[in-house]
C-alpha cells in the first residue's frame, strides 16, 4: 500500500507534457502578423500603442519575407501580446485623468 501512495505521489508530481507542438509555416506566420496588426490599429485609435510592438511587428515581417517562420511567429506573437496588453492596460484606465493626450 506504502508503494501504491509513493507511486501516486510520483506520477502527480510529473509534469504534464504538452503534446500540441507548435507549427512554424507560412500560413500560421501570416494569421499570427494579420492578428498583431489589427489589434495594434485598435490600439492606436484609442491612443495608447506601446513603444515597441510597432518594430516587433516590422521585425516579424521582414522575418516572414525571409521564410523564418520560427522567428516570424516567435515576433508575431510577442507583438500580439504587447497590443493585447495595451488594450487591457486602456480598458482599466480609460476612466482616469490623462494629462498628456
Amino acid at each position: 500500500m506504502k508503494a501504491l501512495y509513493i507511486f501516486l505521489v510520483l506520477i502527480m508530481m510529473t509534469p504534464v507534457v504538452s503534446y500540441s507542438a507548435d507549427v512554424y509555416d507560412e500560413p500560421t506566420s501570416s494569421k499570427y502578423i494579420k492578428q498583431a496588426e489589427t489589434n495594434y490599429k485598435k490600439v492606436v485609435k484609442v491612443k495608447n500603442p506601446w513603444r515597441d510592438t510597432k518594430k516587433i511587428i516590422k521585425s516579424a515581417k521582414k522575418a516572414h519575407k525571409k521564410e523564418d517562420y520560427k522567428k516570424s511567429i516567435t515576433l508575431a506573437k510577442k507583438a500580439l501580446n504587447e497590443a493585447n496588453m495595451a488594450l487591457e492596460q486602456y480598458e482599466k484606465q480609460k476612466d482616469n485623468y490623462r494629462f498628456l493626450d
